[in-house]
């Protein structure tokens, strides 16, 4: 097993599949395990503050989900974002779209084969920019619409596009559905809620 600098990572250098990695048992110690490259990751558990912004962001976009019926929004589902080798990461917090849903259910076992909508990633005090710039480079190169990274040092959330486009949104400022991924408007967050 070899470890990133942060020593906050743990990487397998075994070479596995999508299914192959489902089969695995949780960490012994808790924490969330990623497949980048068909190599298993395994990071600390979050902090409590840390899973509170989690929630407080799932609970707003299962809120406006409910009734807009454009998809799913789940906290640390697995998605497999490519193939061969295999990538199947989690992001803290998603969108799974109405597409990819069987009669508009999430799966009750396995992994969602395809990208979500929106993809969050709260950033812990032992993330480096250079790991979180590359989850936010897999989930867009798989087609992901839209990456929130989630900033507690500066209170601030980054949204990235398919496009290409980045916007800072501040303390003051407040997330909207466009900056969601959605079609249809009426969803509101204030950057504010997620750090009070």
């Amino acid at each position: 097993m070899a470890y990133h600098a942060d020593v906050a990572t743990a990487v397998t250098e075994t070479v596995l599949t999508a299914e192959e990695f489902y089969q695995l048992p949780d960490p012994e110690q808790g924490g969330k395990i990623e497949l980048v490259r068909g190599r298993v990751v395994t990071s600390m558990p979050v902090s409590g503050k840390h899973g509170e912004r989690q929630g407080i962001i799932w609970q707003a976009l299962r809120q406006f989900l409910s009734t807009s019926r454009q998809g799913r929004t789940t906290i640390e589902t697995g998605y497999i974002l490519r193939r061969d080798p295999d990538v199947v990461r989690a992001p803290g917090v998603s969108v799974a779209p109405a597409a990819l849903l069987e009669d508009g259910e999430l799966p009750e076992d396995g992994f969602i084969e395809g990208a979500p909508l929106l993809a969050v990633e709260v950033v812990s005090r032992t993330d480096s920019e250079r790991e979180v710039l590359e989850k936010v480079g897999e989930y867009l190169d798989a087609g992901v619409a839209r990456v929130w990274v989630v900033k507690a040092r500066n209170k601030t959330v980054v949204v990235y596009t398919a496009s290409g486009d980045v916007k800072s949104v501040p303390l003051a400022g407040t997330l909207t559905s466009d900056d969601a991924g959605f079609a249809s408007s009426g969803f509101t967050l204030p950057v504010s809620m997620i750090f009070a």
